[in-house]
């Protein structure tokens, strides 16, 4: 496997780990055993009024969540499209002397 071919499978690995990453839903414990949904990284799926209604501080225990989730979520993708971006613009012919 060329170091090109090994670059794209590694960045795609990426890319799509941190993809992964971000559409993973999040949940918090209720003290009484309840879970209560945050939604994914990207706020998707958040039911603000439901997690108010348990108890106002969920909404910022949830907020919270998804912030360490994102700010550790997309440098991996980015490092993914590093990859990508740099197996194609690398160097595609070996030099002939």
């Amino acid at each position: 496997m060329s170091v090109r071919a090994f670059a794209v499978v590694v960045g795609l690995a990426f890319l799509l780990g941190g993809g992964a990453i971000l559409f993973v839903m999040l949940a918090v414990e209720a003290p009484s055993g309840a879970l209560i949904s945050c939604g994914n990284s990207l706020g998707l799926g958040f039911d603000e009024p439901a997690a108010s209604a348990v108890s106002p501080a969920y909404v910022d225990i949830c907020a919270d969540l998804r912030h360490r989730r994102l700010l550790w979520g997309l440098p991996v993708i980015g490092v993914g499209v590093l990859l990508l971006i740099g197996s194609l613009i690398g160097s595609r012919n070996t030099t002939h002397r």
